[in-house]
């Protein structure tokens, strides 16, 4: 009768000892799916970011060098560089970028850099085209006034020759920052599909 009552109580303190370790066990898989299913969720959105900012930064640049860019890096005097309103910073040309600052602090920081660096650069060189322009129009009303002053209109032609120099600077700066981050993205895009396999993403 001993018998049996022991190994009564032993088997139900086996049967609650692997019905606990099965609990467990089936508690660190269901833990380890929604991980797996949350990086995985992670890297597309990771993906998709970089696709949304390479496509914006392109369609950007291209205007940009298409409107203006080509001819600021062929005018060698701001004469040869014609009157032209640019769309400005304020505009939504940057959407894609503007929302993605909580995605932007999840890359590695010098590459999270490199893009606030490059879209802050770039925003930066419209709002100075933009100040040119003005500045082109101002010399322009000067020259064509009723009242001509020979003088005030050498200081403006100065300093419109100076912010001309200043463009052609900026401009190359920001041409070479935008390539690269291009570059960059692409990159990206390309790791992001690897991962998806056998790639570990840590960008």
């Amino acid at each position: 009768m001993e018998t049996l009552v022991v190994s009564l109580i032993v088997g139900l303190a086996s049967a609650f000892l692997g019905a606990v370790i099965a609990s467990k066990a089936m508690s660190h898989g269901h833990y380890r799916y929604a991980e797996k299913r949350d990086l995985e969720s992670k890297k597309k959105q990771l993906l998709n970011l970089f696709q949304a900012l390479n496509g914006e930064l392109t369609a950007i640049w291209e205007r940009y060098m298409g409107v203006v860019g080509s001819d600021l890096e062929k005018a060698k005097q701001a004469d040869e560089l014609p009157f032209t309103v640019l769309f400005t910073a304020t505009h939504s040309y940057f959407s894609v970028y503007d929302n993605s600052a909580q995605f932007l602090g999840t890359l590695e920081p010098e590459s999270g850099k490199r893009i606030i660096e490059t879209y802050v650069n770039l925003k930066s060189l419209f709002d100075e085209l933009q100040n040119y322009n003005q500045m082109a129009q101002k010399h322009r009303d000067v020259r064509l006034g009723a009242n001509l002053n020979l003088y005030e209109v050498g200081q403006v032609r100065e300093e419109l020759d100076s912010f001309f120099r200043l463009l052609k600077k900026r401009h190359a700066q920001v041409k070479g920052q935008c390539l690269l981050t291009l570059e960059m993205l692409k990159e990206f895009q390309t790791l992001a599909e690897q991962s998806r396999t056998s790639v570990k993403i840590n960008i």
